[in-house]
């Protein structure tokens, strides 16, 4: 297992694979909370090494949070923007 670091999670994809991303940000709006994240660990080969994931973050129960992928394409790209405004000193971005 990966040595513990502060602000690192470790997913687990549907075929087990282990995967550590780095939390760079955690955005609250409109009453939901959302992770921004980095893959931590070397990048595959078929990735983009500077994905940014961003994933909903939803209590399990009272200890423990888990997180979730956005389905809804409209509130994805409106949390991106916010943590793209955030974050426009510590990244350059890419527009598509």
């Amino acid at each position: 297992m990966a040595e513990e670091r502060e602000n690192v999670v470790v997913l687990v994809d549907e075929d087990g694979v282990e995967t550590a991303f780095e939390v760079l940000d955690i955005i609250e709006d409109g009453g939901n909370r959302y992770a921004a994240m980095l893959a931590a660990d070397e990048p595959a080969e078929d990735t983009d090494e500077d994905m940014v994931w961003i994933m909903r973050i939803v209590a399990a129960n009272e200890e423990e949070d888990t997180l979730e992928p956005i389905e809804d394409q409209a509130e994805l790209e409106h949390v991106f923007s916010i943590f793209k405004t955030r974050m426009e000193d510590d990244f350059d971005f890419e527009e598509e």
